[in-house]
């Protein structure tokens, strides 16, 4: 019995050697497969970094062989191409501006009104402040307007640039201020006109008839008789008178501005 208890003892000894010795092999086997793959993968590994290198050097050698342009060349003509580039301020046209104010353009309608009074008040100041009434009679029909008034005779709308004395046909004319005779005309539509030179401004006598007083050339003094009434065609309707109108320069203004008060 004792016997067979120490058989079976050995026996469990060896089985367990046996497995002791096996899983040592299986642990060298395993340490060796794995240094075996280690050593394939650094290979590999660089055998792929070898031909990227070979291959990134053959590309940089066939660049150089074709444009004979280094690759620190090709990226400072790619620096200075994008430098010069224009921005978008060079390449649209710049607007030419001026600088203006508005009175150069459109004036002021208060600035024109005020600058024509100026000038008319001007005028108005070179002419004598005793001009005397052209007839007798001293009563105006129809008043200096440089807008347009409605005209009977010639049926429109047009600017009355003298003022109108009433008086009968054939009554005599005075001459408003001393001058000399410029001038006998006769108009289609004003009649027959003495034209008076005063110096700083010229009167026109309209309407007058043909039997004049006076000649060309002719020295008047205030009052003195330049004619007789006559007929006006453009304003026939509007009864007898006699036509005024004083100019300063090419300035026409008021005969009333400067004829004297009847005070």
């Amino acid at each position: 019995m004792k016997k067979y208890k120490n058989t079976q003892k050995k026996k469990a000894y060896e089985r367990a050697g046996f497995y002791v010795a096996l899983s040592v092999c299986l642990m060298a086997v395993g340490m060796a497969a794995w240094s075996a793959y280690s050593a394939l993968s650094d290979n590999a590994v660089d055998s792929d970094s070898s031909y990227f290198s070979s291959l990134s050097s053959a590309t940089v050698a066939v660049g150089q062989d074709m444009t004979g342009v280094t690759e620190s060349e090709t990226a400072a003509e790619t620096q200075q191409t994008e430098t010069q580039i224009p921005t978008q301020e060079q390449t649209q046209p710049q607007e030419k501006t001026r600088s203006f104010s508005l009175s150069e353009t459109m004036p002021e309608e208060s600035d024109s009104a005020e600058q024509k009074a100026l000038t008319t008040m001007q005028a108005v100041m070179k002419v004598d402040d005793s001009l005397v009434y052209p007839v007798k009679s001293r009563k105006v029909t129809k008043e200096y307007s440089e807008d347009s008034v409605y005209n009977s005779t010639m049926k429109d709308y047009r600017a009355h640039t003298g003022c109108d004395f009433a008086a009968e046909e054939g009554e005599n004319v005075y001459a408003m201020s001393g001058g000399t005779v410029k001038d006998i005309s006769v108009s289609e539509l004003y009649g027959a006109i003495v034209e008076v030179d005063c110096g700083d401004y010229t009167v026109y006598y309209c309407g007058l008839s043909n039997d004049f007083s006076v000649e060309n050339g002719y020295e008047l003094k205030a009052g003195d008789t330049i004619g007789k009434v006559g007929k006006i065609p453009s304003e026939i309707s509007e009864g007898s008178h006699i036509h005024i109108e004083i100019r300063v320069g090419d300035k026409l203004i008021d005969p009333l501005s400067v004829i004297e008060s009847e005070d």
